[in-house]
């Protein structure tokens, strides 16, 4: 039994999945992925992670068998947007297609385990016009609510604030995924990404004003830094 998944919900047939398997497969060598140094760093400790890439039509075996596991949904994420991306370039699907994916993937309705939006800025509100992606709302928690619109009502959801590594790195604490972001204009580590998790509890009826990103709540600590629900 794995302790986690990394699910990559793209498409193999959409023209753009070589963008994904360069980052997160084989295509880009063994210096380029990403999830293979995760599952590798994680065995370093003792853990099972299992890369999982979603196979139109077809149920997955490790999905189908997951109790209260922790699933990573990858992919590259802005702040507000409705969709993530499945590396640089490659295919952007919304939050409905992540949900229907993984759900025809095999993910049983009694899964009481985490899922984790590791996307970057996956916990954080946007400003609506600025892209035609976003909506202002996480995305995390347009992945709650429409999870449990769909039944899973047993399941938590966590987003993340910032920049955050898509592989573990070393840094002050050792090796691990940290939170980047622009410090004196340089890019630098401003703490470690379970530090900017942030857990979204589903609206049974939720209702997406603009007007709440006006009153984002204030968190302590570098979570301050950022804008989220």
């Amino acid at each position: 039994m794995s302790d986690k998944i990394y699910y990559m919900p793209y498409d193999p047939s959409h023209p753009s999945f070589i963008c994904a398997q360069f980052e997160y497969g084989t295509a880009g060598g063994a210096d380029m992925n990403k999830l293979m140094k995760d599952v590798d760093h994680e065995a370093s400790k003792g853990n099972i992670a299992i890369p999982v890439w979603y196979q139109p039509g077809r149920r997955n075996a490790f999905v189908m068998s997951l109790d209260r596991e922790s699933v990573y949904i990858r992919g590259h994420g802005m702040a507000g947007f409705r969709s993530i991306e499945g590396g640089r370039g490659g295919e952007r699907i919304d939050y409905v297609t992540m949900v229907d994916r993984l759900i025809e993937s095999g993910l049983p309705k009694s899964f009481s385990g985490k899922i984790k939006l590791f996307n970057c800025h996956s916990a954080e509100s946007g400003l609506v016009g600025s892209d035609p992606e976003c909506v202002g709302h996480p995305f995390a928690r347009l992945v709650a609510d429409e999870m449990y619109k769909r039944g899973y009502r047993a399941c938590t959801f966590y987003g993340y604030v910032g920049r955050i590594d898509s592989f573990v790195k070393d840094g002050s604490g050792g090796k691990h995924h940290y939170v980047r972001d622009i410090v004196n204009g340089k890019m630098e580590e401003i703490g470690r990404v379970s530090q900017g998790r942030i857990q979204f509890k589903p609206n049974p009826i939720p209702v997406y004003s603009p007007v709440a990103l006006l009153a984002p709540k204030k968190p302590g600590g570098f979570l301050a830094r950022f804008r989220w629900l």
